[in-house]
């Protein structure tokens, strides 16, 4: 951990304010004491705050999506591309810079939107917790507050209940200042991208998103699919039903199907990447032409190389398929918000009768029945 000392220092010859930051770096090899001058930037507290490479790494990728001169801007702040995906760690003032330079493109404002299109799960790492393994909408919430803390020490993610909801809100940690309003807004779209992804066929877990005035603009509204309001505080909060925290993560190496496998020789990553053809094939569920081709190409592997893998697990892709709707079918009609004729197209079924049949032969109850 980095704990920083900052004295204030007046400048005889220009009168600038003279930011000295001691700070004690804990490393794996070795421990330093670092001294360091820099010259106050006009945010107003100290900038020399570790951030996650991820950070980066994701403000890159949005920034491709946008077309906008992404190596060019990285290379601004001193970021070489070459070493992109090797970066561990850069520091808050790197990260400030670049805003500012994307703000001399009037990228700023669409940042938070690239970054939420083109989120995956898998972008964030180093965190020493893997966000898609939460058991439940719960366990979720604890994993991020987890998560967030790696990411930088800057930023405080909370969770406090009310009534029949439970708030989690994204600020900053140190009351002093504010967190530039771009990192909060990235929060709270990738915790919100990060819910959809692993709870997809859920709907109603998200009842309000709450965001600071300072961030009303109507294409930044249409990244939630749920009703957004505002308030004059630097906080920006996802108002999630408490009757949802329960919902369990299909994808989750703790589901029932995976159970067994735990512990006998698997390794975190065969676990990630089953759980990965897992999403691939919920988050498609609706497609009549959802196959193992469409998944193999999805996972970037060949089909006898998916084959392999779920035999691993000793499955295949007919079996994940049916057990994946089986699931989804009991949720929607549990849930008992859609009419028959909507779950049937969104479990990728030509027609309320053949679902119907599908559903019967599965569990040996009609569909309203089992409703």
């Amino acid at each position: 951990m980095e704990a920083l000392t900052q004295l204030i220092v007046l400048s005889k010859t220009d009168c600038e304010l003279i930011k000295i930051n001691l700070s004690w770096q804990s490393m794996e090899s070795d421990n330093n004491l670092n001294f360091a001058i820099t010259p106050a930037e006009k945010y107003g507290y100290v900038t020399k705050q570790r951030v996650d490479a991820s950070w980066v790494r994701l403000i890159y990728i949005a920034l491709q999506q946008q077309k906008l001169p992404a190596d060019n801007l990285l290379e601004s702040v001193g970021i070489e591309i070459g070493t992109l995906h090797e970066l561990y760690f850069t520091y808050r003032d790197v990260i400030l810079n670049l805003y500012d330079n994307i703000e001399i493109y009037n990228g700023l404002d669409a940042l938070p939107i690239s970054i939420s299109e083109v989120f995956q799960l898998h972008f964030i790492r180093y965190t020493g917790v893997i966000i898609s393994d939460a058991k439940s909408v719960s366990d979720f919430l604890e994993k991020i507050i987890f998560a967030s803390t790696q990411i930088t020490e800057l930023i405080k993610v909370v969770t406090t209940e009310m009534g029949d909801h439970t708030l989690l809100t994204i600020s900053s940690r140190m009351e002093s200042f504010r967190l530039h309003k771009t990192t909060l807004e990235i929060g709270v779209c990738l915790v919100h991208k990060m819910i959809n992804q692993m709870f997809p066929a859920c709907s109603g877990i998200i009842s309000n998103v709450v965001l600071d005035f300072k961030s009303k603009r109507n294409n930044f509204e249409n990244v939630f699919n749920c009703p957004v309001t505002y308030h004059d505080k630097a906080e920006y909060t996802i108002v999630i039903n408490n009757q949802a925290l329960t919902m369990k993560n299909v994808f989750s190496t703790h589901s029932i199907s995976l159970e067994p496998f735990i512990g006998n020789n698997f390794s975190n990553t065969e676990f990630r990447k089953f759980s990965e053809i897992e999403r691939f094939i919920v988050e498609n569920i609706a497609s009549n032409n959802l196959n193992i081709v469409f998944i193999a190409e999805k996972m970037n592997v060949s089909v006898k190389t998916l084959q392999r893998q779920l035999k691993r697990f000793n499955t295949d892709f007919s079996t994940l398929l049916k057990t994946n709707k089986i699931k989804h079918a009991e949720m929607l009609l549990k849930e008992n918000k859609l009419t028959l004729t909507q779950i049937t197209y969104k479990l990728g079924f030509n027609s309320p009768s053949s679902f119907s049949r599908a559903f019967k032969k599965w569990t040996g109850v009609s569909p309203s029945d089992y409703q």
